[in-house]
């Protein structure tokens, strides 16, 4: 009979606390809702914002720039390494606990890439840890530009606008753009360099038998 009456105390408390939780959630969205319309514009705004740097792919420019660095610190393109005119080099690297600092030059402009690692900082009510960072580019001045916030758990290719935490709009866009356009060229030239070299031929007979 204890036993039983324990079963029942525990699916008591159980469901007292199941409609606690779905009550409390309810009333948080409900203020989120009325909050979100008092400021409606401001959020439609971020949208709006947040859209831009995805129709400009600026997310996948920007991971592209910082493991293009990573990769090559002493990374130097110039102006007769690719198609388009434009000279980019990286020149300082720094790291300060969980973040990397890449200092590069691009059209005469001075910008800093800074990867802050959160590995780890983040674990769930049920034991779970997320591995997370976030990608900021940097003006000359210091000036946060675009950030993005990465999820670390495996290989992630696409960002979503929502992973999109900061982006306000200037000139330096056109130098990002021109920068990866720049890199994705010279990328493609040298493979195609190296695919028609003597050696890269040499190799293609060999695999044939030619």
């Amino acid at each position: 009979m204890s036993q039983k009456y324990d079963d029942l105390t525990l699916l008591s408390v159980r469901s007292a606390f199941d409609h606690l939780q779905s009550t409390i959630n309810r009333a948080l969205q409900r203020i989120e809702r009325q909050a979100q319309l008092s400021h409606s514009e401001v959020f439609s705004a971020v949208k709006e914002r947040r859209k831009l740097a995805k129709v400009l792919m600026l997310d996948r420019r920007l991971i592209h720039l910082y493991k293009s660095m990573s990769s090559s610190p002493s990374l130097k393109v110039k102006d007769d390494e690719s198609l388009i005119h434009c000279e980019i080099t990286s020149s300082v690297v720094t790291h300060e606990g969980d973040e990397k600092k890449i200092q590069f030059h691009l059209n005469d402009n001075t910008y800093t890439l800074q990867f802050a690692d959160r590995a780890g900082a983040c674990i769930s009510f049920y034991g779970e840890t997320f591995k997370s960072s976030n990608l900021s580019l940097l003006l000359a001045d210091g000036e946060e530009v675009l950030t993005l916030h990465l999820d670390l758990e495996g290989e992630q290719q696409a960002i979503t606008e929502q992973q999109i935490t900061r982006f306000i709009p200037g000139k330096w866009i056109y130098d990002i753009i021109h920068g990866y356009e720049t890199l994705i060229t010279s990328e493609n030239l040298q493979s195609i360099q190296n695919s028609y070299s003597d050696e890269g031929l040499e190799i293609l007979k060999h695999r044939f038998g030619l």
